[in-house]
């Protein structure tokens, strides 16, 4: 069966005239999402040393503040202007990654209209930005919140409608505007735990789609698919991600693509994969190296314990260039992603934020900063296997495949399909 069906995807391939050499876009744009370029206002090392290392992108995250007069945090108002003329200075790529910053604003029915109109003023504001993240890990309560009420999720409904406003908004100002939708969490747990409940990303897709479906909206959420693939704890093996199938990193791309999929194919939104191509960022994802016995850093250490997993080997520069260099190579083998921004240039100072930055504090490179430029360089927009592909489901006799094949050594997922 799975011969099968793999055969009739190749015709399927053929008769769209997408043959291996075909599949892959033109080379995925690498970058960082980062607002140390945002706080340097544009006096600072940050655009000319992240286009220095061949990253050409930078996501600046906005978060709406509905207390204030234009929804803007005024430090964030009084720095933009100067970031983004230093960002063009280096040709740079600057995406806005917009959402509420009190995850309780989801709960007001006003907050959808008015989240629009904050989107409204930013675009018309900084028309040189024309790539939007809207909304962001919908699926943990830290940013939606109750996630669910007397066993019904809320938080899907809730992200949903503002997703709606959010791109409306966006494309009245311009149709030129790119909007990715949801940085999506990699994990959850129990929604209706008492401390931080969340919603497994697979699960929460789903109920994503159901609202879709029920609203009655025909027109699209977005035109690209924004991931957040973090590796919880860091041990995780990169070759094989979570063990739980409602979880996903890098390597469990395949489960978010199928159930994207399941959740939208027929509607108005199209969907990840070979038939609806639509584009996948992954827009933060990193790899903490220890800053212990290092200048320029304050606090102590948060991510050591078995959720961070901040401990020896995996603490180290060597492991995350190595990481961060397969990342390089799994990407450019993944037809559906279009962009990667590593979460960060440049570490945090503070021990309780990221240190997963290609720098130390005070721009001292790490190893992965060479590695990452080196790979970048070396594949040159290719797929180093040469088979690169896009995601595709097929239902076959009633059996479901999903058949990625995204590059050597990773088997084919099976029955992940619709």
């Amino acid at each position: 069966m799975k011969r099968l069906a793999t055969a009739l995807l190749t015709v399927l391939v053929g008769a769209l005239g997408l043959g291996a050499s075909q599949a892959a876009a033109n080379g995925v744009a690498f970058g960082v999402n980062d607002n140390a370029g945002l706080y340097e206002a544009g006096t600072g090392p940050f655009w000319d040393t992240m286009t220095g290392l061949g990253l050409t992108t930078n996501a600046i995250t906005l978060r709406w503040d509905e207390t204030t007069p234009d929804g803007l945090n005024p430090t964030d108002r009084a720095d933009l202007a100067p970031a983004l003329a230093a960002a063009e200075q280096t040709k740079a790529t600057v995406e806005f990654d917009v959402y509420p910053r009190h995850a309780g604003e989801l709960a007001d029915p006003r907050g959808p209209a008015r989240f629009a109109s904050f989107l409204t003023r930013l675009a018309t504001a900084y028309p040189e930005v024309t790539q939007y993240v809207v909304m962001n890990e919908c699926n943990q309560d830290l940013f939606v919140n109750p996630q669910s009420r007397h066993g019904r999720n809320l938080s899907a409904a809730r992200c949903g409608a503002f997703l709606a406003a959010g791109y409306d908004a966006l494309k009245a100002v311009s149709p030129d505007i790119f909007v990715w939708g949801l940085g999506l969490s990699p994990r959850g747990n129990r929604p209706d735990r008492t401390d931080h409940p969340s919603t497994d990303p697979i699960d929460w897709l789903g109920l994503l789609g159901r609202w879709y479906r029920a609203s009655g909206r025909t027109g699209p959420l977005m035109d690209g698919l924004d991931l957040h693939p973090y590796p919880i704890p860091q041990s995780l093996p990169f070759q094989t991600g979570y063990q739980n199938p409602h979880s996903f990193s890098v390597a469990n791309l395949p489960r978010v693509y199928s159930a994207f999929y399941r959740a939208f194919a027929g509607t108005g939104q199209a969907t990840v994969g070979l038939l609806g191509r639509l584009p996948v960022q992954l827009n933060e994802v990193g790899i903490q190296t220890t800053s212990a016995g290092r200048p320029g850093y304050t606090g102590v250490e948060t991510a050591s314990g078995p959720n961070g997993g901040l401990r020896p080997p995996y603490d180290t520069e060597r492991y995350q260039a190595q990481w961060y260099t397969r990342l390089v190579d799994f990407s450019e083998c993944d037809a559906d992603i279009r962009s990667v921004n590593l979460f960060k240039l440049v570490d945090e100072s503070s021990r309780a934020g990221w240190q997963s930055g290609l720098f130390y504090a005070g721009f001292v490179a790490k190893r992965s900063a060479g590695a990452v430029q080196a790979e970048i360089e070396r594949v040159a927009g290719a797929c180093p296997t040469g088979r690169p592909s896009y995601w595709a489901p097929l239902d076959v006799y009633g059996a479901s495949f999903a058949l990625d094949a995204l590059v050597a050594g990773i088997t084919p997922a099976v029955g992940q399909g619709p």
